[in-house]
């Protein structure tokens, strides 16, 4: 009988421990009473009303007064195009190794231009002038304006 009153105590003390772990568990459906925090707003500023500008011209090239300058290169002149006020000189600088000839068609010559040597002309009349390298014919305008 001994075994059966020790089997039943293990019982007991089994069952008593496994009732003492068992908890309520909160109702996951019942939302507490919590006041969400307060936050404050930045003050409202009034934006100034839109005034729509006018659409922009678009960016003609810039005239240059008094002077430019060209460089003359293997491949060309630099810049090849160029506009210019009337008065203007523009100087042609050779940047090559090799000799240069500029000839401003229907104007002037210059002289044979070496590595460094420049050659300058007035322009004194608007209108579109081609330039050309007369040894490796090569072409540019000046825009007299």
């Amino acid at each position: 009988m001994e075994i059966k009153h020790i089997l039943a105590v293990l019982v007991v003390v089994m069952l008593s421990g496994c009732a003492a772990e068992v908890q309520e568990q909160p109702d996951e459906t019942v939302t507490p009473d919590v006041t969400p925090p307060v936050v404050e707003q930045p003050p409202v500023v009034e934006q100034p009303p839109v005034v729509e500008q006018p659409p922009e011209a678009p960016v003609e090239e810039e005239t240059v007064s008094g002077a430019a300058d060209v460089q003359i290169l293997r491949g060309g002149f630099d810049p090849e195009e160029l506009p210019v006020s009337v008065g203007s000189v523009v100087t042609w600088k050779n940047m090559d190794e090799g000799t240069h000839i500029v000839n401003i068609i229907g104007k002037e010559t210059s002289p044979t231009l070496k590595a460094g040597d420049i050659f300058e002309y007035k322009f004194e009349e608007a209108g579109t002038y081609t330039v050309m390298d007369s040894v490796m014919k090569f072409k540019g305008t000046v825009t007299v304006e």
